[in-house]
Formats: structure tokens, sequence, C-alpha cells
């Protein structure tokens, strides 16, 4: 694996979840407030800016990703009550709406928006990149590669897991290969994908504006800062509270763009020294 340098940055605990408590993913709406799964319990939870924390909604399954899908609306991603692969959407008035079904899919993770009403969602274990598009309610394979698979099929470790798109690439972390991945997209269609970094356990990120990267580590329980070179930084830890660290997005107010707000789950799969700890969102102030 590679060692970063350390570079660590201010950070504070927004909200904490009660152990065991495995907050998944995140997403953010315009006024500041944050909405994360909760895989096991299969629901979201709303965060104000302030940290108070509400059950918003629920499904009787489990949820992996969301994504924002338009105001007041998010796709979610995860399994029905009977294991079968589902897309969710959850509306306006906090109803998880079971919109498709997807039999082919293995295990549904990261999602994040294509354009307006398409979506990418990370099929862990089947090594593909499925294309959602809501009007028509399809899911289409949009790229399969082997480099997005897992080394070993016995291995639960999530292969393809996060991804997002900057200027016409589309990034995702293998986490079974530890390797983060480009693919650009030409025309409109996906390219081949390239390694962009090996050798670094990732599990899902958000991209700044820049084109830095700021990663989770998961069973490392750290965030790192990855360049458009590829230089690698440690920007919090344990000491920060990032146990089991999980996803990350950045702020979308005037207040919070530059605020990274990490979700963690404790360190569920790994506990750390001192045993688990509760589930957390984190926020890093990026200089």
């Amino acid at each position: 694996m590679q060692i970063p340098d350390e570079k660590i940055y201010t950070s504070t605990i927004l909200c904490t979840f009660h152990k065991p408590a495995f907050i998944e993913n995140i997403a953010g709406d315009d006024q500041g407030n944050l909405y994360v799964t909760s895989v096991d319990e299969g629901r979201v939870y709303k965060v104000d800016p302030m940290g108070n924390v509400e059950e918003y909604a629920s499904v009787t399954g489990k949820l992996t990703g969301i994504a924002i899908a338009g105001a007041g609306r998010f796709l979610c991603s995860g399994w029905a009550a009977d294991g079968i692969p589902t897309i969710y959407l959850l509306d306006e008035h906090r109803n998880l709406i079971p919109k498709l079904s997807l039999y082919e899919a293995q295990f549904l993770n990261g999602v994040t928006t294509l354009a307006p009403g398409s979506f990418l969602i990370c099929d862990a274990y089947a090594g593909l990149l499925w294309k959602y598009d809501l009007a028509s309610n399809k899911a289409t394979p949009w790229k399969s590669h082997e480099l997005l698979t897992r080394l070993d099929p016995d291995d639960p470790m999530p292969a393809a897991n996060g991804v997002k798109i900057h200027e016409e690439t589309v990034f995702v972390s293998n986490t079974a290969r530890n390797l983060l991945l480009k693919i650009p997209i030409e025309a409109g269609l996906p390219g081949e994908p390239e390694i962009f970094l090996d050798k670094v356990n990732l599990d899902d990120f958000a991209i700044a504006g820049d084109g830095h990267i700021f990663a989770t580590t998961h069973i490392f329980n750290s965030v790192i800062e990855i360049t458009p070179g590829g230089k690698l930084y440690t920007i919090g830890g344990l000491d920060q509270g990032l146990s089991g660290s999980t996803a990350a997005i950045f702020g979308r107010t005037d207040k919070d763009r530059k605020t990274l707000y990490v979700t963690t789950n404790g360190g569920i799969s790994y506990p750390p020294a001192g045993g688990l700890q509760d589930g957390k969102i984190v926020k890093i102030e990026i200089p």
C-alpha cells in the first residue's frame, strides 16, 4: 500500500449515530441539509446544518448509495427485503419508492449523476457500471471491464464502489483491487478504463473543482487528499473521529462549499483499538 504524507486539516464532529451504525453514503441539498444512508436499517437520516438528526425515510430492506435527483429528490440504491437489488426514488414527500428491481445486478453501491435524470450506479460484485434513466425507469450496462471486478469472487470486499464525474471523466474506486480508475466519456459513451492510482485502499470520495480528490479509506480509518498528479496526503484519522470512514461530499451552499462532510460507521468492518465507535458525520475544512 502507498503511505501518504500527513497534512491534517481542521475538523469537527457534526453529529453521531449510536453504534452499531453502518452509515454508508451521503448527499446534500441547497439549504445545507445532509442525507445519509444507513445500510442495515434501510433508512435515510436527514441532518440539518446545526447537526440535528432525524429519521427521514425508510424501507424494508437495505440502502447503500444516494445522489441528488432534482429539488427535494434523491436516487438511492440497495436491496429489497427479498434480497433483490433495487433502485429507489426518495421523493419530496419523504417516500422511498421502489422504482426498479434489477434482477441482473448483484450489489448496487455508489451512485452519481451522469446527466439530468440519468445516473451511473456501481455494481460492486458484477464488475460493471449501470446507467439508469429515471424518466424511462430503465437500467442498462454502461461499462463492464476486468478492472471493475473482484480478484476473488469469494471475497466479500466490494470492487467497484465509489463513483464521481469530473471534466468528462468518470472516476471509480475498486476497493477489492486497491485501485482508483479513470474512464473517459467520449461523445457520451464510455472509453476504456485506465488506472489512475494503484496500491491505495479507497471507499468513496469527493472531487473538488480544481481536481483534488478527497477519499475515505474505510478500514484504515482516515481521509486522504489526492492531487491531480497523484500525490497522497492524509488529512484526518482516528484522532479526528474517522473510524470506518465511508463516504464524502462537499457542501452546496455559499457557507460550506469548502467543507468536506465525511460519514463513518465507527469501524464496523474492523473495529479500532478500544472497540466499535458511534457512526458520525465529520466536517473537515479544506483550505
